[in-house]
């Protein structure tokens, strides 16, 4: 699987550095932004020395001073985080309250759910055992070596309104404390730290680079003296909330607002749309302008309700085990998220189909997930009944896809769509006397979590944050195939008979659906296996190492199967970006506007750059969509097979399957080119082989009849 686009929104921050000197005055120094860790072996020596301390089940409160290690030489932490992970992954996964792939906030319908502190908090940025002073998020960039905030900020953006709501309603959220947030005077244990429920009190402006920032102050929504993140014997720990001491007032003489003294050096307004805004004695301030807080400022506390708790546990309860293994319990995204470990607290993304297994050093928590009874009947349930007979298909396409007239191949149905240069896409309609024959679909599906196929979450090649893992379950089997996931690959000869009897019937739709040429051996391959609302996205079947014709048997709940023509197809763009025209690119029945393309590609020849670039803009916009619109769309249902065939299709086209019910699993064969492998997997030649003797090849159950009533 080849060319899987992930889009992503962009990030709402990235992070800062801040002074690390226990004074109230912050200086302006940065540190750019690094890759985070997506391993325990990927922390810094002391670090994975105080995580491999801290795994034992009980953890133990006395703790080991560890010495620093050379690139972090802060102290250690007083105490340990309620909820903590090593990727960001995990943490995603398991945390409710912050799902930001990306950005240091989450927000949700119109609230802040959740904020990070991690490489970048901008200037004059704050952090004690009960305070937090940072900057939104975005706007900033790398010039020179440093990070500097290049754009205003928005007051309108779903940030900073989202911040103002939350002071409005008095709602508070989680803060998370990453090792790459400079602000903390002692080194975090881990990657991603829950430091505690915060109170988002007071938002203001400021300059930073000549650019308009914002800038947040939260406050420790119920301090008790023991935040875990002050250094070890740091007398300036957390203390009981003093509401009495309060920075002075002062109205500004030009806008006539009141704002606090928040510097010590005198009164200045932060509201942007003042003439006085960021002016120190009628003088406008820049960034070398050395400003201190003003003590007051940093020890005044806002007074909340003392009954006001946030709308968030810490920690996430476990969802309860069923012991009934209902399908629809055992299924639903609750039970496939990731939990905190109860032993070590650490987050624990669900990586196997069986349970969750806790991978830190020493902890050996686990916690097996009841699988339900697999049963077609139940699965297909929101679907409607199975056909006895031919099925009804279901199916849609427009160009340049073309339908054959139907065949039938003894008990089935087959639709055939005509591609380009001479690409094909067959689809073995499937129904309940076929799939009800000994050892056939039913049997097959009902002993798809007893028969070891080893299906894991795999880390993702290409992906937003590392460590990210795939949505669905895989394993692959024969020859060595390398797609958006690293899976390993075990030999046909040491692989579950489900697979080699899987394969099997993937041979025969195979062979009859080639049509100009013998099909080359199918040597390879892959499982996956899908939850509730679990899909893979769009990507293509095209590599090099692969041949023609990919085979695909589907199991147990429907699935949507959409084809579109690649982007860079439908536009005529160099490449999927679609940021450039190409004139080269051939003009392919079902593209925008071929008309349009053709005239063109004879006026560009004539035209300067800067003329084909708006002429394309132009093109472009007319379409008003980023994306191709799908162009063959089917129902893949319980024991079908979807045969594509043809080197063009998966040059031109790609595809994306959708789950549509509670569970799913499909079978993909593919031929690998034997002399295309790595170098590395070259001693791996005899994992694809596998033959069958004449007697027990699948012949497509041609002596049966479809409906025994007529």
């Amino acid at each position: 699987m080849a060319g899987r686009a992930v889009t992503r929104s962009k990030p709402l921050g990235s992070a800062v550095s801040g002074s690390r000197k226990r004074v109230v005055k912050a200086t302006a120094s940065t540190t750019s932004p690094t890759k985070e860790p997506n391993s325990v072996t990927a922390a810094s020596p002391a670090k994975r020395r105080r995580i491999e301390a801290s795994s034992s089940p009980k953890r133990a409160a006395k703790k080991t001073k560890v010495e620093s290690s050379d690139d972090d030489a802060r102290p250690l932490c007083r105490g340990q985080p309620p909820v903590w992970a090593v990727t960001r992954g995990g943490m995603n996964e398991t945390l409710d309250y912050f799902r930001s792939y990306q950005g240091g906030m989450q927000t949700n319908e119109g609230f802040v759910r959740g904020m990070l502190l991690s490489a970048d908090n901008g200037d004059r940025s704050y952090l004690d055992g009960e305070l937090i002073i940072t900057r939104a998020a975005g706007g900033m960039a790398d010039i020179g070596g440093e990070h500097k905030q290049v754009k205003d900020h928005n007051s309108e953006s779903a940030a900073i309104r989202s911040f103002l709501t939350n002071i409005e309603y008095k709602t508070p959220f989680p803060v998370i404390l990453g090792d790459k947030c400079r602000l903390s005077k002692a080194e975090p244990p881990y990657p991603f730290c829950v430091m505690g429920h915060f109170k988002p009190v007071f938002l203001w402006w400021e300059e930073s680079n000549g650019c308009v920032v914002a800038k947040l102050r939260m406050e420790l929504l119920n301090p008790d003296g023991n935040s875990w993140w002050v250094p070890e014997g740091d007398s300036a720990a957390s203390a009981a909330p003093n509401i009495t001491t309060k920075a002075r007032r002062q109205i500004c003489k030009t806008c006539r607002k009141t704002h606090p003294h928040i510097f010590k050096q005198g009164f200045v307004c932060v509201d942007k749309a003042c003439k006085a805004f960021w002016t120190l004695n009628g003088k406008k301030l820049t960034d070398v302008d050395a400003l201190d807080y003003n003590p007051a400022f940093i020890a005044e506390r806002t007074e909340w309700n003392v009954a006001i708790r946030s709308p968030f546990s810490l920690v996430p309860n476990l969802l309860p085990l069923n012991e009934e293994s209902d399908l629809v319990y055992s299924t639903m995204r609750a039970a496939y998220k990731g939990i905190v470990c109860p032993q070590c607290h650490g987050c624990i993304q669900r990586k196997k189909m069986d349970g969750y297994f806790c991978e830190t050093p020493g902890c050996g928590y686990s916690r097996l997930q009841p699988l339900p009874t697999l049963n077609i009947r139940a699965i297909e349930q929101a679907h409607g009944a199975q056909f006895a007979g031919h099925p009804i298909p279901t199916h849609s396409f427009a160009k340049p896809i073309k339908r054959r007239e139907t065949t039938f191949e003894g008990p089935w149905r087959l639709e055939t769509f005509d591609a380009v240069e001479g690409s094909t896409v067959k689809q073995f309609h499937s129904n309940e006397t076929i799939n009800s024959q000994p050892g056939g679909p039913n049997e097959m599906l009902a002993q798809m979590f007893k028969a070891g196929l080893g299906l894991e979450r795999r880390p993702m090649k290409q992906s937003v944050v590392p460590g990210q893992l795939t949505s669905h379950f895989s394993n692959n089997f024969g020859l060595p195939y390398k797609y958006s996931a690293n899976v390993p690959s075990t030999p046909f000869a040491e692989a579950p008979k489900l697979v080699t009897d899987a394969l099997n019937r993937m041979i025969w739709a195979g062979t009859k659906a080639s049509e100009n040429e013998p099909m080359l051996p199918l040597n390879e391959v892959l499982v996956l296996g899908y939850y509730k609302d679990q899909q893979i996205g769009y990507h293509d079947d095209g590599e090099k190492e692969l041949g023609p014709t990919i085979v695909t048997f589907s199991f147990g709940a429907s699935a949507k199967m959409e084809i579109r023509m690649k982007p860079k197809y439908f536009y005529g763009a160099t490449s999927k970006k679609c940021d450039t025209y190409d004139p080269k690119q051939p003009i392919i029945q079902g593209c925008f506007e071929p008309e349009t393309r053709a005239r063109m590609n004879e006026d560009s020849a004539g035209w300067s750059e800067s003329k084909l670039a708006a002429e394309f803009k132009a093109f472009k916009k007319r379409y008003r969509k980023t994306n191709p619109p799908p162009c063959f769309e089917t129902i893949l249902r319980h024991g079908d097979f979807i045969v594509m065939q043809g080197k063009p299709l998966q040059k031109y086209f790609e595809h994306q399957i959708a789950n549509l019910g509670d569970i799913r699993f499909a079978f993909t064969a593919r031929h690998v080119i034997p002399e295309l492998l790595e170098v590395k997997d070259q001693d791996k030649l005899h994992f694809g082989d596998y033959t069958f003797a004449p007697v027990d090849a699948y012949t497509g159950d041609m002596d049966i009849l479809c409906n025994k009533d007529h």
